[in-house]
């Protein structure tokens, strides 16, 4: 009788701890290597791909404002943080995690969600987008998602 893998959906602040070597870096490390079979959604790479621009545009020019960086992104690129968005790129590629496109069948479902389990309005769409897909377990640093009940939380 053989076993079947489960998916598990990687959470943004898995990526980030790795990106930027923060104190739980080892322990997402070791999540990521515990279960073969992963996946993250493209809301999920949004919210990574803003962390970094941000954060790259905080060290490297001192930028605090959303209109400040976006200044700078419309001068400049995207260049002052390819090597942290490449680096992100490769993690996805070199550890084979699936990219799923969000799954939400209307805004009011988005909302139905963020009232009943007080939730942001990008978690509501990654917990409906596991619930499409059938995905039951995410690795995440996020306590929120525990009060989802089609998920389970690890760590």
């Amino acid at each position: 009788m053989g076993t079947t893998m489960t998916t598990v959906l990687v959470d943004s602040n898995i990526f980030i701890q790795l990106l930027y070597e923060g104190p739980r870096a080892e322990e997402a490390e070791e999540l990521l290597v515990q279960h073969p079979l992963l996946a993250t959604s493209l809301g999920i790479v949004d919210e990574v791909l803003h962390f970094i621009i941000r954060r790259e545009a905080r060290i490297k020019y001192g930028i605090t404002k959303s209109y400040e960086l976006r200044k700078l992104v419309r001068r400049t690129g995207i260049q002052f943080a390819k090597e942290q968005i490449e680096k992100f790129l490769s993690m996805i590629n070199e550890l084979y995690i699936r990219v799923l496109a969000d799954i939400v069948s209307s805004p009011q479902q988005i909302v139905n969600v963020m009232e009943n389990y007080n939730l942001p309005p990008r978690d509501a769409i990654i917990a409906l987008t596991c619930k499409h897909y059938g995905i039951n377990i995410i690795l995440t640093f996020d306590k929120d998602f525990k009060k989802i009940p089609w998920l389970k939380v690890i760590p």
